[in-house]
C-alpha cells in the first residue's frame, strides 16, 4: 500500500568538470518517476539548498493529471516527514482530518458549519443565489475557501506543522459543493439536460483555488448530477466491488443516494428525501446542536422521556429525535399506522393554536423551553411519513429495478450523519429501511471523509474510485413503473403491507 504522494530522498552527484548538470535536471535524472513537473516553488528552492545540503535532498511528489508535481525540496533525509489533508465538504458541515501519511495517524481532527448557509440554508437557495446574481458565485466559492482555510490552520496548529508540509489533499462532496469549492457555475447540476460543468475536475493546484498550500488538490469523481464524490467516496468503505452477494449503500439526510451492486453490477440512483428527516418541517425542529431533543422514548407506564444533545435544556427536536418519536408513538398506541394522533391516548396528545392555519390542531407535547411547549403536529407527522416514504421508496425501486428481494442482501451500509445518529431499530418501526436482521446493517459514519482519507493513505483506493464510477448505472426512478405504488404503499407506519415488517409490533394498539 503506497500513499497518494510520496517523497524521495536523494544522494545526488555533485556537480564537477565532468557533470555540469544544472540543479533541476540533476534532480529529474536521479527521480525514477518520469513525467515529473518542477513547480515555480521548487525551482526557487534548488539553490542554495542543493549546494548548503551537499546535494543529499527530500523531494516531495504530489499527483498531477499528468504524472507527478515536484513540489518542494528540502536538505536532508525528510522521506517520513509526509502529511496530507482529507476533506469532506458537505451543505451544512465541513470536516477535515491531518493525517501522517507513512503510518494513517490521524494528527488532528476538525469540524465547522459551513458558511456557504449565509446565501441559503439549502443547496438549491445557493444555486437560485448564482442564477439572480453571479456575483454571488465568488461569494460562494470564498466562504468556502476560508471555511478551509480556517481548518487548516487549526489543525496544522495542534500538529506543529507548516501549510508546506502538507502534500496532498483529496476532497469528498457532492457535484454542486466542488462546483462551488472551483467556482464553477452549478446550474446544469439542477436544470435540464443536467449536464454540468464536469464530473470529474481533475487535480488541481491548491493555490488556484486561494489556498496557501503548495500540493495539488483532488476532489473525488462524481457519477452524476445527484450522486457526487461524497458518494463514489463512501463506496470505498463497502464491499461493493469485490463481493458475490448485493449490499445496498445508502446516505440519507435532506436528498438520500444510493446504490446496489456486487462483483459483477452496480446500480445508483439519488432523490429527495426531505428536511423531516434532518428536523427541517417542524416550527420546533432544528439541527443537530446542543439541545436538540436526539432520543425519545416512551415507557411501559406510558410515559414519555427525551434525551438531548449535551444533556442541556430543550431548545427544539432534530431528526433522529423525531424518528424515535414517531416510532415510540406508533408502538405505543399514540398514533394509528396512516399517522393520526389517537387523543386520548396520552395526556401528552393535545391540541395546540397553529398560527399559520388559525386553528387548535392535534399534536404531541414532547417537551417544554422557559415556559413554552415544544410540540409536533398533525401536520408535521404528516410530512414525516412523506419524507420516510421517499427514502423507503428509493430502496424499494432500486430493488425492483434489479429484481433483488430484500432478503437477499447481504449487507445494509449506512452513510452520513442521519444514518449514523439515528437509533436503527426506529428507522425499521417507522418503516425507513426494511425490515432486515439487524447484523445486515453496518454503520459507516462519515464516508465521505473517510473515503477521501483512504485515497489518500492507498493510491490504488483512486482506481476503485474509478472502477465505481465507470461500472455504475444511474437509475431514474421516476421511469420505474413502480415508483409511484411503492411510495404509495410506503405511506403508512410502518407499510401498508405488514407482512414486510415482522419485527414491528406495536405494543398498545386494539
Amino acid at each position: 500500500m503506497a500513499a497518494f504522494a510520496k517523497k524521495v530522498y536523494l544522494e545526488l552527484p555533485k556537480p564537477d568538470a565532468a557533470d555540469f548538470a544544472a540543479g533541476r535536471e540533476r534532480v529529474l535524472r536521479a527521480l525514477p518517476e518520469k513525467a515529473v513537473h518542477v513547480t515555480y516553488d521548487a525551482l526557487r528552492e534548488l539553490y542554495p539548498t542543493l549546494p548548503d545540503a551537499d546535494y543529499c535532498v527530500t523531494v516531495t511528489l504530489c499527483p498531477s493529471d499528468t504524472g507527478w508535481d515536484l513540489i518542494r525540496i528540502e536538505p536532508g533525509d525528510t522521506h517520513d516527514a509526509l502529511y496530507g489533508a482529507a476533506l469532506d465538504i458537505g451543505s451544512t458541515n465541513l470536516a477535515m482530518e491531518l493525517l501522517h501519511l507513512p503510518t494513517g495517524q490521524v494528527l488532528c481532527r476538525r469540524e465547522c458549519t459551513n458558511a456557504q448557509v449565509a446565501l441559503g440554508a439549502n443547496i438549491l437557495d445557493r444555486i437560485f443565489a448564482v442564477k439572480q446574481d453571479r456575483e454571488n458565485l465568488i461569494s460562494l466559492q470564498r466562504l468556502v475557501t476560508d471555511d478551509i482555510r480556517a481548518l487548516l490552520d487549526a489543525c496544522l496548529e495542534e500538529a506543529g506543522l507548516q501549510s508546506d508540509d502538507i502534500a496532498a489533499m483529496c476532497v469528498g462532496g457532492n457535484t454542486t459543493m466542488i462546483h462551488f469549492l472551483m467556482g464553477c457555475d452549478p446550474w446544469l447540476v439542477f436544470q435540464k439536460p443536467y449536464t454540468p460543468a464536469f464530473y470529474d475536475p481533475g487535480i488541481q493546484p491548491a493555490q488556484a483555488m486561494g489556498l496557501d498550500l503548495r500540493c495539488n488538490i483532488l476532489c473525488l469523481p462524481a457519477v452524476a448530477n445527484y450522486l457526487g464524490g461524497d458518494i463514489t467516496a463512501g463506496l470505498l468503505m463497502t464491499d461493493m466491488d469485490t463481493r458475490d452477494d448485493p449490499a445496498i449503500f445508502l446516505d440519507i439526510g435532506t436528498n438520500g443516494e444510493l446504490a446496489l451492486g456486487c462483483k459483477d453490477y452496480l446500480l445508483v440512483g439519488a432523490g429527495a428525501a426531505g428536511p423531516a428527516l434532518e428536523g427541517g418541517v417542524s416550527k420546533s425542529g432544528m439541527r443537530a446542536e446542543p439541545g436538540a431533543v436526539c432520543r425519545v422514548r416512551i415507557d411501559e407506564r406510558n410515559e414519555l422521556h427525551v434525551q438531548t444533545i449535551d444533556d442541556l435544556p430543550p431548545e427544539g427536536i432534530c431528526g433522529s429525535g423525531i424518528v424515535d418519536l414517531i416510532a415510540e408513538g406508533y408502538l405505543a398506541g399514540w398514533l394509528n399506522g396512516d399517522g393520526t394522533l389517537n387523543m386520548g391516548a396520552s395526556a401528552r396528545i393535545r391540541m395546540v393554536w397553529e398560527d399559520e392555519s388559525h386553528a387548535n390542531i392535534p399534536a404531541i407535547v414532547y417537551a417544554s423551553r422557559a415556559g413554552k411547549q415544544l410540540y409536533f403536529t398533525q401536520k408535521d407527522i404528516a410530512e414525516f411519513i412523506r419524507c420516510k416514504a421517499a427514502a423507503h421508496t428509493m430502496v424499494a425501486t432500486l430493488l425492483d429495478a434489479s429484481g433483488i428481494t430484500p432478503d437477499q442482501i447481504g449487507t445494509f451500509y449506512l452513510s452520513g450523519g442521519f444514518g449514523t445518529h439515528l437509533n436503527l431499530e426506529s428507522a425499521i418501526t417507522v418503516g425507513m429501511y426494511p425490515d432486515l436482521p439487524r447484523e445486515t446493517f453496518m454503520i459507516l459514519g462519515n464516508s465521505s471523509l473517510a473515503g477521501a482519507k483512504r485515497v489518500l493513505l492507498d493510491d490504488a483506493s483512486l482506481e476503485r474510485i474509478r472502477h465505481f464510477v465507470q461500472s455504475a448505472t444511474y437509475v431514474q426512478f421516476g421511469e420505474i413503473d413502480t415508483f409511484l405504488e411503492n411510495m404509495r404503499a410506503a405511506q403508512f407506519l410502518p407499510h401498508t403491507n405488514a407482512s414486510l415488517y415482522p419485527s414491528v409490533q406495536p405494543l398498545k394498539h386494539d
